[in-house]
């Protein structure tokens, strides 16, 4: 239609409605529609942000969320421009409106986190450098990309009637959240490969930062933290490949600050083999380190993924 390409398009699992809650069900990971060019693309629906989209290539659907890894995934309305000087080179612009509360974790607070009334406004820019090769494995990628992403936006915190009653405690707040983020990823050769990213930011716990905390219950202030995450990975043969990893997120105290969850790292590794066009077979290994504001809270632990995965 006048050079555009309407489409649409629905991922789902069959979990339950949050990661984080118990409650059995369909959980919606991607269900939108667009309109997209060779220089516009514009998308309205569920989908991933565009505040640090970049994601490790994990096992689990979490992704190191809450260990280094922000972004998640939302309703949002946006508009990308794509710049292409010459086949070396290419820039992309987003811009979206989108909902501050996250779709895929939820809220395990004593108090109710919601929007203040507006959309958080999300941005990036990104560069590709390199031109558009057919890798092992059949991926398709330039040899270097460097994005660079922000948003701004508010939550609001209301006590919930689950919450012994406190004086000290203001029953309904209103908590200023912001993002600055810049992201990476580097083809050294067809079959081996760097990625990664780095964040800080405040109030990141809707943007899987902070450990998933966003305010402060005492002080009522957001909370700052800064990560990121690391990755190098190996294609062995197209079908057959290895990716190994570490992240931290680091919340920032202050004086007469209150939350658990002062550190996450994670050390991960796996092995995925795309058996076929539909199924793939996985296993990987974490080593987690949490650290809390009491040091005898502190933890420790290996956890093992076992995954097959039928696409149909």
């Amino acid at each position: 239609m006048n050079g555009f390409t309407p489409s649409a398009t629905f991922v789902s699992f069959i979990a339950n409605d949050t990661l984080t809650g118990d409650s059995y069900g369909l959980l919606p990971f991607q269900a939108f529609g667009e309109l997209k060019s060779e220089e516009w693309r514009f998308a309205a629906g569920l989908q991933s942000d565009v505040f640090n989209p970049r994601k490790p290539s994990g096992v689990s659907l979490a992704a190191m969320f809450s260990s280094g890894n922000t972004g998640s995934f939302r309703t949002q309305a946006r508009i990308e421009r794509f710049v292409k000087p010459s086949s070396s080179s290419e820039y992309s612009f987003q811009l979206a409106l989108s909902d501050p509360i996250q779709s895929v974790f939820g809220n395990r607070d004593l108090r109710v986190q919601e929007d203040n009334g507006w959309p958080n406004v999300e941005g990036r820019v990104n560069m590709g450098l390199g031109e558009m090769e057919t890798l092992t494995g059949g991926r398709k990628a330039r040899t270097f990309e460097l994005g660079s992403s922000a948003f701004v936006g508010q939550i609001r915190t209301t006590r919930s009637i689950l919450a012994p009653p406190d004086p000290q405690s203001p029953i309904r707040t209103v908590v200023d959240c912001w993002g600055f983020g810049v992201d990476a990823a580097i083809n050294l050769t067809e079959s081996i490969g760097l990625q990664g990213e780095l964040f800080t930011g405040a109030g990141l716990g809707e943007y899987n930062g902070g450990i998933g905390q966003t305010f402060d219950s005492v002080t009522q202030q957001a909370i700052r933290s800064s990560g990121g995450w690391g990755e190098v990975f190996a294609y062995l043969t197209p079908k057959l490949h290895v990716h190994t990893g570490y992240g931290i997120d680091s919340p920032i105290s202050r004086a007469g600050d209150t939350f658990a969850l002062t550190e996450n790292q994670t050390f991960f590794t796996n092995v995925i083999w795309n058996w076929t066009k539909t199924i793939q077979i996985s296993n990987q290994v974490d080593y987690r380190r949490t650290n809390y504001r009491s040091p005898l809270l502190d933890a420790t632990g290996y956890i093992f993924y076992s995954e097959f995965l039928w696409k149909f």
